[in-house]
């Protein structure tokens, strides 16, 4: 299924009619804001790795990854917010919820499974909707990786207040058009150390790798391998 067809389908999910109300959710991963923007600004390109598994997640956390991505829709995508709860309840570094969010209740979810972060798509949002998520998620002290595709969205991006940037890997030369001080992540399947390099003299901060990146048998090599490359401000 495409992008679009996850969109169109998750919408109809999130307009179906609420089912009995859940208990609620104690947070048990502490919350500390801006956690997750800090571990792709930094003086090296920030890692975030996608897992699976926990056991995956915590590979990637030995072999140096900055934070870890977390599939969270258990219908089109895998995982699901359980497997973000279990994840966040044994990494250390910061977790990134992985979803197509087009109600502001997923950003509540993200919460409440543990994770400091959510992925928003600009495309799949009007401007409204956008601007309502990155309230939400600010007002519970989560941060927002905005992911762009063109020009239009990177305005848009922009507008609404988005503080983080992603830019997948046939739209970087957008690079161009965020301005200073505000970070901006590469989301690719990166494969080699010089991609990294690459990214870092593009002015990229962060990269967000994909699995297939990350193949082979032992993974938190895998990511050492990518790891320790300067950023921009660092050189």
């Amino acid at each position: 299924m495409d992008l679009d067809g996850i969109i169109a389908l998750k919408r109809e999910l999130w307009t179906l009619p609420e089912g009995p109300s859940a208990p609620p959710v104690q947070r048990h991963r502490p919350l500390r804001p801006g956690r997750f923007t800090a571990a792709v600004n930094g003086r090296e390109v920030g890692i975030v790795a996608e897992a699976g598994t926990v056991a995956l997640a915590l590979a990637y956390e030995f072999g140096g990854a900055a934070a870890v991505s977390v599939p969270a829709d258990e219908l089109v995508l895998g995982g699901g917010p359980e497997l973000v709860r279990r994840v966040a309840g044994a990494v250390d570094v910061p977790v990134l919820f992985a979803d197509v969010v087009v109600d502001v209740r997923q950003v509540d979810m993200a919460y409440a499974a543990g994770a400091d972060a959510v992925l928003v798509l600009v495309r799949a949002l009007d401007h409204a909707e956008l601007a309502d998520i990155l309230a939400v998620a600010e007002g519970l002290g989560l941060d927002c990786l905005v992911s762009t595709v063109d020009e239009e969205d990177v305005e848009r991006a922009l507008d609404a207040g988005a503080s983080l940037i992603g830019l997948t890997h046939d739209s970087l030369w957008l690079r161009a058009l965020v301005p200073a001080g505000v970070p901006v992540v590469m989301e690719s399947e990166v494969q080699h150390r010089g991609d990294v390099e690459r990214a870092a003299g593009m002015g990229f901060t962060g990269c967000v790798l994909g699995p297939l990146s990350l193949l082979g048998r032992d993974p938190a090599a895998a990511v050492r391998r990518l790891t320790g490359v300067p950023t921009r401000a660092a050189v």
